[in-house]
């Protein structure tokens, strides 16, 4: 009696088979999870940048400016010396709304910390799978809210 030790081809095809299959299944929900995940990078930066703005505006007691550039892809921070622009994310991020609502080109903070006006930055990615809404508010706050589709409602 012969001791055969290893795997038969149809045992190797089997396993090449459920390994395409989950592949399938598994590589396109990782390709949108990194492209959303760009975007939710893109907006914790911004996040924190237009709170770094407010707290140098009332520090250096002056005011301090967030300049968007939607054509560029980009704001810059003159008051701290700082420009993102938002090819570095993973994704495509890109300035917009669901409904091609227009975001704000200019964030004005005061010597206070509050802002000049109720101002609305939309961010997406370039698929237009997910939607994020950062309003800044006058009294300097800053209120994010998503939206997982055009016709869903803010989250």
């Amino acid at each position: 009696m012969q001791n055969k030790k290893g795997f038969s081809l149809f045992e190797l095809m089997i396993v090449i088979a459920i390994i395409a299959i989950l592949s399938a299944v598994t590589v396109p929900n990782l390709i949108s999870w990194y492209r959303n995940q760009g975007l939710r990078n893109a907006v914790v930066e911004l996040q924190s940048n237009l709170q770094l703005t407010k707290m140098v505006a009332v520090k250096q007691n002056q005011n301090c400016s967030v300049n968007i550039d939607t054509g560029a892809g980009s704001y810059n921070i003159p008051c701290i010396g700082k420009t993102v622009s938002l090819n570095s994310y993973s994704g495509g991020v890109v300035f917009g709304g669901p409904g091609g609502e227009a975001t704000a080109d200019e964030i004005l903070y005061t010597s206070r910390g509050f802002s000049n006006l109720n101002r609305t930055i939309y961010l997406t990615n370039m698929e237009n799978s997910a939607y994020y809404r950062i309003q800044i508010l006058t009294y300097g706050g800053v209120a994010t809210s998503r939206k997982k589709s055009v016709s869903a409602n803010w989250e």
